[in-house]
C-alpha cells in the first residue's frame, strides 16, 4: 500500500501544502529536540487552559492522539501534554498511519517526503520494529533518489529523533539485497565522514557480495578500509576474503591467509575449512583437500559428514564413483556416520557411469546399516535400470518401494515412464500410466507428454490424438511441450498438413507456439523441399517475438541452396548477420556448396574467401564444394591445380574432398579422369571406400557402360576390395533399365533382397522408371503398392514417376487421380509433376485443358520450366492458336522464365503457318534485342514466305539483314531469293537474280538450281533446265540425285527417254546411286514404250542393288515387259510389277487402284 501511494506521489508535484508543512514540521520536533522547545510549547499549553492541568495516563494520551489522528485535527496535537518516553510498537504504528495519510496529501514535493519517511524510520528502529524500518527503507531506495541524498536526509533527522546508528546498517542491508552494492559502499563512505561505522556483520554483507559480484579488487579495498576505521574483522570476514582468493584460483593465497588468521589468533571454524575444501574439489585438487582435512584434525575439528559429503559428490559427478566409494570406507573408519545423502549420492554416481550393478549393491549396503531409501534412492536405481532397458528390473524396484511403505510420486512413474516410451514399449507404458491414475498419484502434463511423444514416435498417430483428447477430460490443459511432440510425431510420418492442424490447436488454446515447434516444421519443411512454406513458418516465428536460432537460420539457408536459389541464400545470410544470427562455418558451406552446384566456382571463392575473412575455418566439405564448382563449371584442369594446392595445406585432404571431386568428375561423365583420381587417392594414403567406387560405379551406369560397370562391381566383391552396398545396387539396376536390359535389372534386385539389402524409395523408384519407361505400367503399379504395403513413404519422385507413365499411355484419368494424391499427401508439386501433366493433356489433344491447368498450378505456387511452356507454345503453333502461343510466352515473361532459340522457332513456325510473316519478321527482331540470333532456315523460310505472298521490297530487305547479321554467307541469302521468285511464279525474275549472282562471282546453291529447273521442266523448257545443268557443271556445283530426278522426270514427261536414260547412266559414271523415284520414273516411261532393251538394264541395276531378288520374279516381270500394250490397263499392271520391286508399297496401292479403275473401263467399253 504504502509502495503503491509513493508511486503516485513521485511523480506529481502540485502546490497547496505551505499551511500543512508547517504543522507537519511543529509537529515533527515534538518529543523529539531539545527540552527547552518542550517547556516553550508545554507554558503555551497551560496558559491556555489554567494553571493546574489535568492528570492524563500514558494510554489515555495514546487514545487521544489516536483519536485526533483518525479525525484529522493535527493543530490539536500542539496543545496537548507530552513527556520524554521510551517508545513502543504502538508509536510505530502510529508513525505509519501518520506518514499514510502525509503521503495521500497533494502537492507534496520528493524532498518532503524523503523527510517523512526518514523520521518514520528513526521512529520504528527505536520503537524495535526493524522489519518495517527496513520495508520503509526498501521503498526510499527504490525512488530513485540516490543513497548520497538518502544518508543525508538520515543524518539530517537523526539528532531530531535520537535515533539509534543500526538505522545505517540495516540501509547498507537493504541496498546489499536490492542487489545496489555500490549504493552500499556509498553509505559506508558518507558514514566515515560521520565518524559512524557499521558493524562488522554488515561489513561482511557488503564484502560478500564484492565478491558474489567477482569485484575482487574492491573487496580487498574495501577490506582495508575496514580496517583503517578500526572495524575489526570477525572469522566470517575470513571465510568470505578465503572465498575470494579460491574464486581467482589463489591457493597459495588462500593458505597463507589462513595461517595468518591462525597466528593473529583467529580460531578457523568448520565453515573455514569447508569453503577451502569445496574449492579444492571443484578444481580436482583432492590431494590438497585430503592434507586439509589432516590438518583440520590436527587443530581438534574433525571433518562432518556434510564434508566427506561434499568430496563424494564431486567426484561422482566427475565420474569417479569408485574413488567415492572408498572415501566414503575411509569415513566409516573415522567413525564418522554417512547419511542418506552420501549413499543417494553414491547410487545416482554408479548409474550415471552406467553401473547399475554396483549401484544396487551400495543401496543393498545402505539398507544392512539401517539406513532407510528414501524416494530419491529408489528413483535413481529405477533410472538406472530404465537407461539399460531393464525394465521388468526397474518395475520389481518400485514394487519394492511401495512394499516399503513408500508411495512411488510422479518422479518415480516419470521415470520409469520415460524410458518404456523412449524403447517404444508401449504397451508396458500405457499400463503403468493406467495404474498412476489407480494408484491416485496426480497425473500431470508431464507423463501425458511423455506417453504422447513414445505414441508419435512409433507412428502410432491416432493414438496419440486420441490420448490428447483424454487429456482435456481429464481436466490436463496441454502446454506447447505436448503440442511440440504432437507436430514433431506428424512431420516424422510425412504428415506436414496434419502438423498444421495441430498448430492451429495451438493458437485456438490461446498458446504461443516456442521455438522447438517453429524450428521442428521448418526442418521438415526444407527436409520436403518446401523452401515456401519454411519462409512462411521463419516470418511467423519473427511476428511471434522469438528469435530463430543458428541450426534453423542453418536449415533455411540449405533448403535455398538445395532448391537452387542461391542468391536467395546469400539474401538471408545478410539478414541472419542484421537480426544478430551470426553465420557459422556452416552457413558459409552451404553457401559455397550451392554455388558449386550451380558450377558458378568464381562466386564460390569469394565467399571461400569472405568466410576465411570473418575467421571461420574450412572443413574438408568447404574444400570438396569448391573442387566440385571447378569440375562442374568444366574448369578440370583448374580442378587439379587446386587439388595440388590442397596437399601443402595439413589435414586438407582427406577422402571425403576426393569423393567429392570423384562424384562431380563422374557426373560430368569424365571417366578417365575419375580413375586417374583414384590412382592419386592410393599414391597419396588416402583409400578409396565404398563411396568412391559407388560415385565410380554411377559414373559408368550413367554413360550406358554397363558391362565396365558390372565387372567393376563383381571383381570389386571377389577382391574384397569394397563391400557392395544399396546405392551400389541401385545405380545397376537404373542403368539396366535404361539400357534396355529389364532381365538384368530385375536379377540385380533379387540379388540385393538376398544379400539383406531391403530396398528403400529410391531403389524402388529406379525400377517403376524403368518399366514406366518401357509402358509396364501394370508392373510399376505392383511396385508401387508393395512400397505403400511396407514401411516405405512413396516419395515425390515416386508420384511423379507414375504420373510420367500414365501421361505417355495418355490415362488422364489416372494422371489427375495420382495428381490429387501428391496435393492430399501434403507434397508440393514440382516441375517435373508439372511437365508430366500438361504432356500428357497435350498428347491426348486437350490443350485448352493443359493451358487451364498449367495457369492453376503456377497460380498454386508451383513453377513450370521451359520445356513445358514450349511444348505448349509448340502445340498452339501446329493448331494455328497463336494468341494463345503468344499468351503463353508474356506469362514465361512474368515468371522469369527466359525464352531461348528452340521457344521462338515454335511461335516462328506457327506464324509462318498462318502466314502472319510481318509477326514473324518482328519475331525475329524481338530475338535479336534479347542476344538471341536467329537460325539461317528461319530467315529463308520468312523471305521464301514473304516472296510467296508477294512482298518483294521486304524479303530483299530481310536478304540484306540476313547477310548483314552474318547469319549466313551471301550466296545462301540470294539464292534464297531465286527460291522465293519462282514460288511467286516470276520465273524471268528468278532468272535475272541468278544471272546477277553469277556476274559477281556468288553460286547459288544446289537447292536453288534444281528449283529452277524443276519449273522449267514442268513449263517444258527442257533446253532452258539443260542450260541450268550446264551451269552448274561449269561453276562446279555437283548435281546430286534429286537434281537428276529433276530432269530424267522432265525428260520422260516429254518423252524423250534416251536423253533421260543417258542422263540415267551418267548419274552412275559419277558414282550417285539412284534412288527409288529414278527407277519408278524410268520404269513408268520404258514400260509405255515397251524398251526391252532398257528395261533389261534397269532390271540388272536394281538386282545389283538388292532392290529385286529371284529368278522367278525376274521371269514375271520380263514377261510384264513383254506384253504389247493392247490398252492402258495392261500397262498399269506391268507398273504395278516392277514398283512391287521397288519397295513402295504406298505406290503399289495407288497404281493398283489406278488398274482396277481402268480395268473396269475396259469392261464396260
Amino acid at each position: 500500500m504504502k509502495r503503491n501511494c509513493l508511486s503516485r506521489l513521485t511523480g506529481t508535484e502540485l502546490p497547496h501544502f505551505s499551511h500543512n508543512l508547517v504543522k507537519l514540521r511543529a509537529f515533527s520536533h515534538i518529543g523529539y529536540s531539545n527540552t527547552s522547545s518542550t517547556e516553550r510549547l508545554r507554558d503555551d499549553y497551560n496558559e491556555s487552559i489554567g494553571r493546574n492541568p489535568p492528570i492524563i495516563s500514558g494510554m489515555e494520551l495514546e487514545n487521544s492522539i489516536y483519536a485526533l489522528l483518525t479525525i484529522d485535527r493535527w493543530e490539536s496535537l500542539n496543545h496537548m501534554d507530552y513527556k520524554m518516553a521510551s517508545l513502543r510498537p504502538v508509536h510505530g504504528r502510529l508513525a505509519l498511519k501518520f506518514l499514510n495519510w502525509v503521503i495521500k496529501q497533494p502537492g507534496m514535493e520528493l524532498g518532503h517526503i524523503t523527510h517523512m519517511y526518514c523520521i518514520t524510520t528513526h521512529i520504528l528502529v527505536r520503537a524495535r520494529m526493524y522489519d518495517l524500518a527496513k520495508s520503509i527503507l526498501r521503498d526510499l531506495a527504490g525512488m530513485s533518489i540516490g543513497s548520497h541524498s538518502i544518508v543525508g536526509a538520515l543524518m539530517d533527522t537523526y539528532p531530531l529523533c535520537h535515533s539509534n546508528p543500526a538505522i545505517f546498517d540495516l540501509l547498507i542491508r537493504v541496498y546489499v539485497r536490492n542487489s545496489m552494492v555500490k549504493d552500499a559502499l556509498a553509505t559506508f563512505e558518507l558514514m566515515g565522514f560521520r565518524r559512524l561505522n557499521p558493524s562488522i556483520y554488515t561489513c561482511n554483507m557488503i564484502l560478500a557480495a564484492l565478491v558474489k559480484d567477482k569485484w575482487a579488487g574492491c573487496a580487498w579495498s574495501f577490506f582495508k578500509e575496514m580496517l583503517a576505521r578500526n572495524v575489526c574483522p570477525n572469522v566470517g570476514t575470513f571465510n568470505i576474503l578465503l572465498n575470494n582468493l579460491c574464486v581467482e584460483g589463489k591457493f597459495k593465497k588462500a593458505r597463507y591467509l589462513l595461517k595468518k588468521m591462525e597466528e593473529s589468533g583467529y580460531i578457523p571454524t568448520l565453515v573455514t575449512y569447508n569453503t577451502l575444501l569445496n574449492w579444492y574439489i571443484k578444481r580436482g585438487k583432492y590431494k590438497a583437500a585430503f592434507e586439509l582435512i589432516d590438518h583440520m584434525g590436527c587443530k581438534g575439528l574433525k571433518a562432518d559428514v556434510w564434508t566427506y559429503n561434499t568430496l563424494i559428490d564431486d567426484l561422482c559427478k566427475s565420474h569417479r564413483s569408485a574413488k567415492a566409494y572408498l572415501l566414503l570406507k575411509k569415513m566409516r573408519r573415522k567413525m564418522i556416520l554417512p547419511n542418506e545423502v552420501t549413499y543417494n549420492t553414491l547410487i545416482n554416481g554408479f548409474v550415471k557411469e552406467g553401473k547399475i550393478e554396483v549401484a544396487s549393491q551400495i543401496f543393498n549396503e545402505m539398507s544392512k546399516l539401517n539406513i532407510l531409501p528414501n524416494c530419491i534412492s529408489y528413483n535413481a536405481l529405477i533410472y538406472g535400470h530404465c537407461q539399460e532397458g531393464r525394465f521388468l528390473e526397474a518395475l520389481d524396484i518400485l514394487g519394492k518401494m511401495e512394499a516399503e511403505g513408500l508411495r512411488p510420486n510422479e518422479v518415480s512413474y516419470g521415470v520409469l515412464l520415460d524410458g518404456l516410451c523412449r524403447h517404444a514399449k508401449l504397451d508396458l507404458a500405457t499400463s503403468l500410466f493406467e495404474k498412476m491414475r489407480g494408484n491416485g498419484v496426480v497425473v500431470g502434463r508431464i507423463p501425458y507428454t511423455m506417453l504422447i511423444d513414445g505414441l508419435c514416435k512409433s507412428g502410432m498417430l491416432n493414438e496419440s490424438l486420441q490420448l490428447l483428447n483424454k487429456m482435456f477430460k481429464d481436466g490436463v490443459d496441454p502446454d506447447v511441450v505436448t503440442y511440440s511432440a504432437l507436430v514433431n510425431g506428424f512431420c516424422l510420418a510425412g504428415k506436414v498438413r496434419n502438423a498444421k492442424e495441430i498448430m492451429c490447436k495451438v493458437y485456438r488454446s490461446g498458446l504461443v507456439p516456442n521455438n522447438i515447434i517453429y524450428s521442428t516444421l521448418i526442418y521438415f519443411f526444407c527436409k520436403q523441399g518446401s523452401v515456401n512454406e519454411a519462409m512462411k513458418t521463419y516470418a511467423a516465428i519473427n511476428r511471434s517475438g522469438h528469435d530463430a536460432d543458428l541450426f534453423t537460420c542453418n536449415m533455411v539457408v540449405a533448403s535455398l541452396c538445395r532448391g537452387g536459389k542461391v542468391g536467395d541464400a546469400v539474401d538471408f545470410m545478410r539478414y541472419m548477420s542484421r537480426v544478430s544470427v551470426q553465420p557459422n562455418s556452416v552457413t558459409f558451406n552451404w553457401i559455397i556448396n550451392g554455388y558449386a552446384s550451380k558450377g558458378d566456382a568464381l562466386k564460390a571463392f569469394s565467399f571461400f574467401d569472405e568466410m576465411i575473412k570473418l575467421g571461420h575455418h574450412p572443413s574438408h566439405c568447404t574444400y570438396g564444394s569448391l573442387l566440385k564448382g571447378l569440375c562442374k563449371g568444366g574448369n578440370f584442369r583448374e580442378a587439379m591445380q587446386f587439388l595440388n594446392e590442397l596437399h601443402s595445406i595439413p589435414s586438407a585432404l582427406d577422402t571425403v574432398v576426393y569423393n567429392t571431386l570423384l562424384a562431380a568428375t563422374c557426373r560430368s561423365g569424365n571417366l578417365r579422369v575419375a580413375v586417374l583420381l583414384l590412382d592419386e587417392m592410393i599414391r597419396n594414403n588416402v583409400l578409396p571406400d565404398s563411396h568412391s567406387y559407388t560415385s565410380l560405379l554411377a559414373g559408368l551406369c550413367k554413360r550406358g557402360k554397363m558391362v565396365a560397370a558390372i565387372l567393376l562391381f563383381e571383381r570389386g566383391i571377389e577382391r574384397g576390395t569394397f563391400v557392395p552396398n544399396q546405392l551400389m545396387y541401385t545405380s545397376l539396376i537404373d542403368g539396366l533399365f535404361k539400357a534396355g536390359q529389364p532381365k538384368a535389372a530385375a536379377y540385380f534386385y533379387e540379388e540385393m533382397v538376398k544379400k539383406g539389402f531391403y530396398p528403400d524409395t529410391v531403389a524402388l523408384n529406379a525400377i517403376m522408371d524403368g518399366y514406366s519407361r518401357m509402358g509396364q505400367m501394370a508392373k510399376v503399379e505392383n511396385i508401387f503398392s508393395l512400397m505403400r504395403g511396407g514401411y516405405l513413404h512413396p516419395s515425390l519422385a515416386t508420384y511423379n514417376i507414375l504420373l510420367h507413365g500414365y501421361s505417355k499411355q495418355h490415362e488422364m484419368s489416372k494422371c489427375l487421380l495420382v495428381y490429387n494424391a501428391i496435393l492430399k499427401k501434403g507434397f508440393v508439386p514440382n516441375e517435373l509433376t508439372c511437365h508430366s501433366l500438361i504432356c500428357g493433356l497435350c498428347e491426348s489433344g486437350m490443350l485448352e485443358i493443359a493451358v487451364k491447368i498449367l495457369k492453376m498450378i503456377i497460380a498454386e505456387g508451383t513453377m513450370a520450366d521451359k520445356c513445358t511452356f514450349d511444348m505448349l507454345i509448340s502445340k498452339c503453333s501446329e493448331r494455328r492458336e497463336m494468341g494463345k502461343a503468344f499468351d503463353l510466352l508474356n506469362t514465361m515473361r512474368v515468371l522469369g522464365v527466359f525464352p531461348d532459340g528452340d521457344t521462338y522457332d515454335a511461335i516462328f513456325r506457327g506464324l509462318n503457318i498462318t502466314f502472319g510473316f510481318r509477326d514473324s519478321q518482328n519475331l525475329l527482331h524481338e530475338m535479336l534485342e534479347k542476344g538471341i540470333v536467329p537460325k539461317e532456315r528461319q530467315y529463308i523460310t520468312l523471305i521464301t514466305g514473304m516472296c510467296r505472298v508477294g512482298d518483294i521490297q521486304g524479303a530483299f530487305k530481310l536478304k540484306d539483314e540476313m547477310e548483314a547479321l552474318g547469319v549466313s554467307s551471301r550466296d545462301v541469302a540470294e539464292s534464297a531469293m531465286v527460291r522465293g521468285l519462282v514460288k511467286l511464279g516470276k520465273t524471268e525474275e528468278a532468272m535475272l537474280v541468278l544471272d546477277c549472282m553469277l556476274r559477281v562471282q556468288l553460286i547459288p546453291t544446289i537447292a536453288t538450281f534444281t528449283t529452277l529447273m524443276h519449273i522449267c521442266c514442268k513449263q517444258h523448257k527442257l533446253v532452258e533446265a539443260l542450260k541450268l545443268k550446264g551451269i552448274m557443271e561449269l561453276h562446279g556445283v555437283k548435281l546430286d540425285v534429286v537434281a537428276y530426278n529433276v530432269i530424267i522426270a522432265g525428260l520422260c514427261a516429254n518423252g524423250d527417254i534416251s536423253h533421260a536414260f543417258e542422263l540415267y547412266e551418267e548419274m552412275k559414271r559419277r558414282d550417285l546411286c539412284p534412288n527409288t523415284t529414278t527407277f519408278t520414273v524410268l520404269i513408268d516411261a520404258i514400260t509405255k514404250r515397251s524398251d526391252y532393251e532398257k528395261g533389261t538394264i534397269l532390271l540388272a541395276d536394281m538386282r545389283s542393288r538388292g532392290l529385286i531378288s529371284g529368278d522367278e520374279s525376274m521371269q514375271d516381270l520380263s514377261e510384264g515387259f513383254l506384253w504389247h500394250p493392247v490398252n492402258e490397263a495392261h500397262v498399269d499392271q506391268r507398273r504395278i510389277i516392277a514398283i512391287r520391286y521397288l519397295g513402295g508399297e504406298e505406290e503399289v496401292t495407288k497404281v493398283s487402284m489406278e488398274y482396277r479403275h481402268s480395268i473396269g473401263e475396259a469392261s464396260n467399253s
